[in-house]
């Protein structure tokens, strides 16, 4: 308990200052405004709003008059059938002709149709789409198409190619960079900067810069969530790329710190705010148990990066005491202690989980009244 031994030390004594004295003044920056601050200028800001609309532009018919919500929420669009209109007039997108059209339409629509023109019915939506196309013209498909989508031209997909990414960023991924403060526009300036155009190389750049300033952010303020959450996407980023050993490994340390340093100094600093009116030692496991567990979606994650391993239950656990051994910062887990959390969520055992989270509280609380006691 070194780590949290030091860091508890500072906040019984006015966490904020000696932590400043300790850390020697560390900048504290919001993710967002760390990556880089978004563009003054409107028009690039609107460029950017024109490219997302672009990357999603075929999922909507032409006369849409509701978008989801997370166009306003995440990407600052508050009407996106302007943009669109907008593409249409400097020719990124037209109007899906009837043929294209067709993949909009259920499969009974299209057995209907084949049906009319004694076209065979069987088979799967594309094979159906493909017999229709083939024995159809535009105008005789078009008398049974009631609904237009948007259609990328050559125009609008060379647009979206020179800036490959946004459509990275918009692509569906295990994680969320936003989770971490990165969001489009400070992504899109980040590249704009960037010497080398592979996205990849400069995120994980970037995601080590991060590391260093919420390590000391959370050594400022005792809360290590952003850290901890960047060590889970970065595992995800690497198993993306099929470095599932280093993704398996990036994995443990995200499960370790989550446990040592968020989880640890959540509870303990409950324990700290308690002691004076009287507490039970349980509502501090459950605390620790709250922020340690090993949850279904962490649980998938570990075992799909181990899968690809081919690691079985027995070499996981090796893996994972040898990974947690090598951490040098010590929380209130032993690493034998974490393996042994850590198997049992991935087995789905919340009791035996729990279990450990109240023999590591107590022992915790132990070395807690040790501290306070020498103050």
């Amino acid at each position: 308990m070194n780590f949290l031994k030091k860091l508890l030390k500072k906040r019984i004594k006015e966490v904020t200052r000696m932590n400043q004295e300790t850390v020697g003044n560390p900048i504290i920056v919001d993710a967002v405004n760390d990556i880089s601050q978004t563009d003054n200028k409107s028009n690039s800001k609107e460029a950017i709003k024109e490219l997302i609309m672009l990357y999603y532009a075929e999922r909507f018919k032409v006369d849409e008059n509701k978008y989801p919500n997370y166009f306003r929420d995440e990407y600052e669009i508050g009407f996106p059938g302007e943009i669109l209109k907008t593409l249409e007039n400097k020719k990124y997108i037209r109007q899906a002709t009837a043929i294209e059209s067709l993949k909009f339409l259920k499969l009974p629509e299209l057995k209907n149709i084949a049906k009319s023109y004694n076209i065979k019915v069987s088979g799967k939506k594309d094979e159906i789409c493909e017999r229709i196309t083939e024995n159809l013209n535009n105008n005789e498909i078009d008398r049974y198409i009631t609904d237009r989508y948007w259609k990328l031209t050559e125009e609008g997909k060379k647009k979206l190619d020179e800036k490959p990414y946004i459509s990275f960023y918009l692509e569906k991924h295990e994680y969320s960079l936003a989770n971490i403060g990165i969001n489009i526009f400070s992504l899109s300036k980040e590249m704009e900067n960037a010497v080398t155009g592979n996205i990849r190389d400069i995120l994980w750049g970037k995601f080590n810069q991060l590391s260093l300033k919420f390590y000391n952010n959370g050594m400022v303020k005792g809360e290590f969530k952003d850290y901890c959450e960047l060590h889970r996407i970065m595992a995800l980023f690497l198993k993306e790329e099929k470095r599932y050993k280093e993704a398996l490994f990036q994995y443990s340390k995200y499960i370790y710190y989550r446990a040592n340093f968020e989880a640890s100094l959540s509870a303990l600093n409950h324990y700290n705010n308690m002691a004076s009116i009287g507490f039970k030692t349980d509502d501090c496991a459950d605390v620790l148990y709250n922020r340690a567990v090993i949850y279904p979606f962490m649980a998938d994650e570990l075992i799909s990066i181990s899968n690809e391993c081919d690691l079985d239950s027995v070499h996981l656990r090796e893996f994972l005491l040898d990974a947690f051994s090598k951490e040098h910062d010590t929380g209130v887990f032993t690493a034998t202690e974490l393996t042994e959390l850590t198997m049992s969520g991935l087995n789905g055992n919340n009791e035996a989980q729990r279990e450990i989270c109240v023999n590591v509280m107590n022992s915790a609380i132990k070395e807690l009244k040790k501290i306070i006691k020498k103050k």
